[in-house]
């Protein structure tokens, strides 16, 4: 399962990772094809600061997600794209008023947490598309609109809400 921002709440601790470097001559080449055989052409999969997921990533392993969307055509039935339209009924009174402000949108999320804090790359291709609906909080720890200062001694905060969502994702080991 990985995390979607309908909302998220992980701490992600700072985290680097680089890539050694090396002059790259004919004797050496050698040394270059054992260090990927070791390593593979599988880059790092991105952390992105302040969220549970990246949208765009630099080394996106477009080649091995189409690879493996070949040779599982199933996988096709996985792909979903989350609606952002609101349910008839819902939410469409005048004097409705939302306690904290919040925006909606869709994302297609290519890297994300999941709730074993590990990083995966997110099947997000052109061949296979999961789009998630998201909404932010965009007042948090502020009080809430309305009934703040209600009940004397009380007060209110907006948070950010956080929910799971499962997603087809790479493996460590190069497959979905």
């Amino acid at each position: 399962m990985l995390l979607n921002r309908i909302g998220f709440l992980l701490l992600i601790l700072p985290f680097s990772m680089t890539s050694p470097t090396y002059e790259t001559t004919q004797s050496d080449n050698w040394q270059r094809d054992i260090l990927k055989l070791h390593i593979g052409m599988y880059k790092p999969v991105p952390i992105c600061e302040d969220k549970t997921y990246c949208e765009n990533t630099l080394y996106y392993p477009s080649d091995i997600v189409s690879r493996e969307l070949g040779k599982n055509p199933h996988l096709q039935d996985y792909a979903t794209v989350d609606d952002i339209d609101s349910l008839p009924g819902y939410g469409d009174e005048l004097e409705d008023k939302p306690l904290c402000l919040s925006t909606e949108q869709l994302i297609f999320p290519k890297s994300g947490i999941t709730k074993n804090l590990e990083w995966k790359y997110i099947i997000n291709h052109e061949d296979l598309v999961q789009a998630v609906r998201i909404e932010t909080c965009v007042e948090e720890s502020r009080p809430c609109k309305v009934i703040d200062g209600f009940a004397e001694g009380y007060y209110t905060k907006c948070k950010q809400k956080f929910i799971y969502r499962q997603l087809l994702s790479l493996t460590d080991n190069e497959h979905v």
